[in-house]
């Protein structure tokens, strides 16, 4: 998830101190299935992230708001009004012909914001939208807005990357708790009902929160998104450079089913971790009723030099489909299959990320949704 060289920034000291603080009524943190009101994604722009793929990675955010624009809203953040004006030419060629209905139909559904961002990853620097309340009737839309320090300081700059939280908040206007205390939404992932998963490799990682210990960690989780059971993993995967994110490892599909990844060849530098995360899992599960289900890795995939993290954990839910990073790999077919068939309620979207991994990330990465208002 590489960036440019400037000085980096910290995030801002007029953050809440998450212990010291509490919320005035319990929060919630939505499960990613669960209905929501908007995506957020940002244009891949930083040329030293994207420049010997950009041909090839911006087809590939086209495909997702292709697939997002019939269901919900997509806020799309752009550097500049050039870019923006460049956006919106494309997307009318994008949608023209036999197409155009979808422009006709959906345009409302797209907003092109102009927002400067450092780089794409918006998963891991957005804010997290959550409830906050007792009562379902009740219950009011807020954004917990966690600083972020780009993995641990490895790419400045990320002043711009660490203020989107605020600049979503502000054109969702809603409610915004911005603390002091560095968390990525690719090192998470909930099931809405108070459980979590997560690896100590990122989270107890000296790079992003030294002056907290494990317990204290959690206590944070627990009061700021509602968990209540926390599933700690040990590590993460080879190529990815974020210190072990969970979204390419494990994710919930349901309150009770986790998909994980497993490498299947044994001389793969990833065989043994996560060979060690299905053990760690089926022991939680032993303890919790959960369904583990094996999700195959696809095989090695090098794009220009560099291995990537490619996993078909890095997927997302949007209304009523999932969007499944796909790499024309021969374990494509299977991924497919396996989500098919735990999710019948689902339309499942292959999407070609052979380019997205190659900075570092996918589908999961790239995109923060926003959960529904509650009427």
């Amino acid at each position: 998830m590489s960036s440019s060289s400037e000085k980096n920034r910290s995030p801002s000291s007029t953050r809440l101190d998450p212990l010291k603080n509490k919320p005035e009524e319990p929060i919630r943190w939505p499960a990613e299935w669960e209905k929501q009101d908007a995506l957020w994604l940002s244009w891949p722009q930083n040329n030293e992230t994207w420049s010997p793929v950009r041909g090839k990675v911006e087809p590939c955010y086209q495909s997702i708001i292709e697939a997002v624009l019939p269901r919900q809203r997509l806020h799309l953040l752009v550097d500049d009004v050039k870019t923006r004006d460049e956006l919106r030419k494309k997307f009318e060629q994008q949608f023209s012909g036999d197409r155009g209905s979808l422009l006709e139909n959906f345009a409302d559904n797209l907003e092109i914001l102009i927002r400067k961002t450092n780089d794409s990853w918006i998963r891991d620097y957005g804010a997290l939208s959550a409830y906050s309340g007792t009562k379902p009737g009740f219950m009011r839309k807020v954004m917990i807005d966690f600083g972020f320090n780009s993995w641990g300081g490895k790419y400045p700059p990320f002043d711009a990357d660490n203020a989107v939280g605020t600049f979503m908040a502000e054109v969702s206007q809603v409610e915004r708790f911005p603390l002091d205390f560095i968390l990525e939404g690719g090192s998470i992932d909930g099931n809405g009902a108070g459980s979590l998963l997560t690896t100590k490799q990122c989270l107890l990682n000296e790079n992003r929160n030294p002056q907290y210990k494990q317990g204290e960690i959690e206590e944070i989780l627990h009061r700021w998104l509602g968990i209540d059971t926390f599933i700690w993993l040990e590590s993460g995967i080879e190529g990815d450079d974020t210190d072990g994110h969970i979204d390419d490892l494990a994710r919930f599909l349901t309150p009770s089913l986790v998909f994980a990844a497993v490498e299947t060849s044994k001389s793969d530098e990833n065989y043994q971790a996560l060979k060690r995360n299905m053990r760690e899992l089926e022991q939680y599960a032993g303890r919790m009723n959960l369904e583990v289900v094996e999700l195959p890795m696809p095989d090695l995939l090098m794009v220009e030099g560099l291995r990537t993290p490619a996993s078909y954990t890095n997927f997302l839910f949007i209304n009523d489909a999932v969007l499944v990073p796909v790499f024309k790999n021969k374990r494509d077919e299977h991924a497919l299959e396996l989500f098919e068939k735990h999710l019948p309620k689902h339309q499942i979207i292959p999407i070609d990320c052979r380019a997205l991994v190659f900075g570092q990330g996918a589908i999961h990465c790239s995109s923060m949704q926003e959960c529904a208002t509650i009427q």
